[in-house]
């Protein structure tokens, strides 16, 4: 029941457009909710400011109230995405290997297939039945034994360069994602700490995340 329900869940976010449920359009809106961050705390040390040069306005008293406790909201989100991106990192990475598994798997099963066969008829019975058949020569050039051997070899070489080739890209992902995610973790801590601070300017430090930061600072 519970599977049935993930999936049927999995199923309804992948259908739409931006397939929200996938952890690489997550991870972009993290990025994204990073970068228009900058922007709002921006926004809101210059309501900070006005506020000093003016505080008896009613307007931006009003302002620095909702900004401040926006503030504290922003900063929870921020110290909960350090993790979360990581978590989704991990899914990311662990889905591009899957894939590539999956791929060298219907590879070898093409191996053992071609190994089974016995004849050419066989051989072009069991071609023809893939998906996405290769187009066979109306006659071989050589002796079925041979043209057995170089099938097995050839495919037998597909094989090894995508394993080769799996490994690299694995470990050339994992270092981006490494970088980008510890890039991300020392802009979500500077962001959540100033926002902490914008939060407090109200005199009311209501959350943990505030109260962490302000002791802290």
């Amino acid at each position: 029941m519970v599977n049935h329900w993930v999936d049927t869940k999995h199923h309804y976010f992948n259908s739409f457009p931006l397939k929200l449920a996938t952890p690489e359009w997550q991870l972009s809106l993290i990025a994204a909710l990073l970068s228009s961050g900058f922007a709002f705390l921006v926004g809101a040390v210059l309501i900070a400011l006005a506020l000093l040069f003016n505080p008896k306005e009613q307007v931006l008293q009003k302002w620095q109230r909702t900004v401040s406790r926006l503030s504290g909201f922003f900063a929870i989100l921020l110290v909960l995405m350090i993790p979360l991106q990581f978590f989704l990192g991990s899914r990311a990475l662990n889905s591009q290997t899957i894939s590539t598994f999956e791929a060298i798997n219907r590879l070898k099963g093409v191996v053992k297939g071609i190994s089974a066969v016995n004849s050419e008829p066989e051989l072009r019975s069991y071609v023809a039945s893939l998906p996405n058949p290769p187009a066979l020569p109306a006659k071989f050039d050589a002796a079925f034994p041979v043209i057995k051997q170089r099938a097995i070899e050839n495919i037998s070489a597909q094989i090894n360069a995508a394993t080769y080739n799996s490994e690299i890209q694995k470990s050339q992902a994992l270092q981006v994602f490494l970088k980008e995610g510890i890039r991300n973790t020392a802009q979500a801590i500077l962001m959540a700490a100033a926002f902490s601070v914008m939060a407090n300017l109200s005199g009311k430090a209501g959350n943990a995340v505030t109260k962490f930061f302000d002791a802290l600072l």
